[in-house]
């Protein structure tokens, strides 16, 4: 019964705490405030930058502080950066809401994954993991849907009360996270629950010694992080293009919305689809996924409404496809200890890309 109720919570968390009317759209308010695109890339390049640098420490804090406080934590900082957002007109307060959004990022990259993970462990019931994960990345993406569905009256509303929205759902968010309760699978989480204090400073660093020696003694694992990160950071541009493209390519306000939903619930077939490729091998569920992207750059680029929101579903549903696969393969491996911090390393190589390919896009389609 607690296991039925921790998933529901998990699953509760996704619909509220990750609802946001602004946030989904930010590419498309910056735009309609007179921000460039060249300036929108190195805000994402900015974003991205901040990610890469607090993804492992926000891991390891997970980790040995708890998960459940980490979330609460995540949704706490994604207030914040709406606040940021809300209250400034420059691209210093860009940057900083951007800084707050990347720290509200890290804290639950990893920390919901290896939350998930542990709590089914606790129970001994670790092989329904996939389609646990499948079922919360689904979730996420309708929630997303149901945000970008918005997108035309958040954009008729403005970006004060789209980010206030943005405020109020955190606040929900952070209230569904501390519902969460603990899983306690090992002797250090113990040690941790007892005193998460304790020593906090030399357990950080014994965490990063660790965390390099399970990445040297394990490079198929490290592989198969850099190769998802790309995969997924190409995937993500293009669904930022397709905010700024579709309204050039004549979408109207009204049809804005509809249109990025056609988008985003690719990710949620390919959540779904994810649990059906699983008894393919690994590298050739990865083929149909790299394969769904490519065909979505093309449709994208035909300048033609409805190819182009295809082309989005194709490439998003690919991305989520493979994320969930990839996922499923590394929780299997890692430790339940260092489980958010590994994941965390997954994540910062998905920044780093990021940090590259996102303001060179921007420069290149401006």
């Amino acid at each position: 019964m607690k296991l039925k109720q921790q998933i529901r919570r998990l699953l509760a968390l996704e619909c509220v705490g990750y609802f946001r009317p602004a946030g989904c759209v930010w590419v498309l308010l910056l735009a309609g405030r007179g921000f460039s695109l060249a300036e929108i890339g190195l805000a994402e390049g900015f974003f991205h930058l901040v990610s890469m640098i607090c993804e492992i420490p926000s891991g390891m804090l997970a980790d040995l502080l708890g998960r459940k406080r980490t979330l609460a934590a995540g949704q706490i900082m994604s207030g914040l950066s709406a606040a940021a957002m809300l209250l400034s007109d420059t691209m210093a307060g860009v940057c900083l809401g951007m800084a707050l959004s990347a720290m509200g990022y890290n804290l639950a990259s990893g920390t919901r994954e290896a939350i998930t993970y542990d709590s089914l462990v606790a129970y001994g019931v670790e092989e329904g993991y996939l389609k646990l994960s499948s079922r919360q990345n689904v979730v996420y993406r309708l929630t997303a849907a149901a945000a970008m569905l918005c997108a035309g009256a958040t954009a008729a509303v403005g970006y004060r009360l789209a980010y206030a929205a943005d405020i109020l759902f955190a606040l929900a968010g952070t209230c569904a996270a501390l519902s969460l309760w603990e899983p306690v699978v090992t002797k250090g989480q113990r040690e941790r629950e007892n005193a998460p204090l304790r020593g906090l400073w030399s357990r950080l660093r014994a965490y990063l010694g660790e965390t390099l020696r399970f990445l040297r003694e394990h490079p198929r694992t490290l592989g198969l992080m850099l190769f998802n990160a790309l995969v997924g950071a190409f995937a993500t541009l293009l669904g930022f293009y397709l905010q700024d493209a579709l309204p050039g390519a004549g979408a109207h306000p009204a049809l804005l919305g509809p249109l990025l939903v056609a988008v985003g619930l690719g990710g949620a077939a390919g959540s779904h689809a994810a649990a059906g490729l699983a008894r393919l091998p690994y590298r050739t569920a990865a083929v149909f996924s790299c394969a769904a992207i490519a065909c979505g750059y093309l449709m994208a680029a035909s300048n033609m409404l409805p190819l182009m929101a295809a082309g989005g579903f194709l490439a998003v549903a690919g991305d989520d496809c493979l994320q969930t696969l990839t996922d499923a393969r590394l929780n299997q491996g890692l430790p339940s200890d260092q489980r958010a911090t590994l994941i965390s390393v997954s994540s910062m190589c998905f920044s780093l890309m990021m940090v590259v390919l996102s303001p060179l896009t921007g420069a290149l389609v401006s």
